[in-house]
């Protein structure tokens, strides 16, 4: 996840220059990740069948907490911004997942410091709840309220911290403060409980922070497979509409095929074949949904993206995203009728 400007922004009806509360669903994986505001952010999907996504999100004093759910394996490619710090923990999941390296399952607190690149492969089902607040901010109120001198702690933290309990204390008061929240927006009008939000927003982040030690390290995959993943991902996206062989990619890394596989399967639980196909797929998609519906050609779109056997790749797309690539053009054609995408629609209030 990049939090920046990004450059598909949903309708947000339920705002003010103070505060912003909202929903959307989505069935689409790129399409979720336009629509947490203010984040600039690449989403895949690795794993096959439909995909079912929703977004929570407020907005506040600089305070943004947001609830994502999604229901296929997602590789989530981001970097935060400068003077940003993020914190999230999962709610539910189906199996582990996976963040730069680290393992991540119920009991992982995920930390995300200023300019971080971050590489997230998801489970197949998550449900993640997180915060994104300056670091300034959090070192300033810790040294005027806390009395506690937090910068070179979060400059030593690990990204990612196994704690049961402090995982299950963050999680309980993010979840609590969403649902708040979302069911009376209107509380957000008045500057004292924006103020008071903040201050226990940044004292809850705080104390996780003043609690963690090196011990609650999560496990995680070497750093040098875990460079060599991110090594070839780079490679392979430069050069996608390529006829890349994993060959090719040995002898750029130079490392075996065995070497190659077994990095990719211990960072991402997926083979480099089925990555580079599932980046492909993912990239069909989108130029399907980006261009005039009237103008698309799905067997060149198909031609670009290195599937040259068109029964075959129509079947690759439907096991991937449950509907034929003509389905997803119909769609795309019907909702340029009806003004884009779909808004993201106000909390009861």
């Amino acid at each position: 996840m990049i939090h920046s400007q990004g450059s598909m922004t949903a309708p947000l009806p339920l705002h003010t220059p103070d505060f912003m509360v909202g929903n959307c669903a989505t069935t689409d994986a790129a399409e979720q990740a336009a629509y947490l505001h203010g984040w600039n952010q690449r989403y895949e999907q690795l794993s096959p069948g439909p995909f079912e996504g929703h977004v929570t999100e407020v907005c506040f004093s600089d305070v943004q907490l947001f609830r994502e759910r999604t229901t296929r394996s997602i590789q989530e490619s981001c970097q935060v911004l400068d003077d940003t710090f993020v914190i999230g923990v999962p709610i539910h999941m189906d199996g582990y997942g996976w963040c730069d390296g680290w393992q991540v399952d119920l009991d992982t607190l995920l930390m995300h410091r200023p300019g971080h690149d971050l590489l997230f492969r998801t489970s197949n089902s998550l449900d993640l709840v997180a915060v994104s607040l300056s670091q300034n901010d959090l070192i300033e109120h810790a040294r005027v309220v806390d009395r506690l001198e937090v910068g070179q702690t979060l400059q030593r933290i690990e990204y990612a911290l196994r704690s049961p309990k402090l995982a299950e204390e963050l999680r309980n008061f993010l979840v609590t403060m969403m649902d708040s929240l979302n069911a009376t927006p209107s509380m957000l009008a008045h500057a004292a409980i924006r103020k008071g939000l903040k201050e226990a927003v940044l004292s809850s982040v705080i104390s996780v922070i003043g609690n963690a030690t090196h011990e609650n390290s999560a496990p995680r995959t070497s750093a040098g497979r875990q460079q060599i993943v991110s090594r070839a991902i780079d490679y392979m996206r430069t050069r996608i509409d390529e006829p890349i062989s994993i060959s090719d990619l040995c002898a750029v890394l130079g490392v075996s095929r065995r070497t190659l596989q077994y990095c990719f399967e211990e960072a991402l639980q997926v083979n480099p074949v089925s990555y580079l196909k599932a980046l492909r797929l993912n990239g069909v998609r989108k130029e399907i949904k980006r261009g005039n519906a009237a103008e698309v050609a799905i067997q060149d779109v198909a031609a670009r993206w290195g599937f040259w056997h068109l029964s075959r790749f129509a079947q690759e797309y439907r096991q991937m995203f449950g509907e034929l690539p003509s389905e997803t053009l119909r769609t795309h054609a019907v909702r340029q009728l009806g003004g884009g995408l779909p808004a993201f629609q106000p909390s009861r209030h």
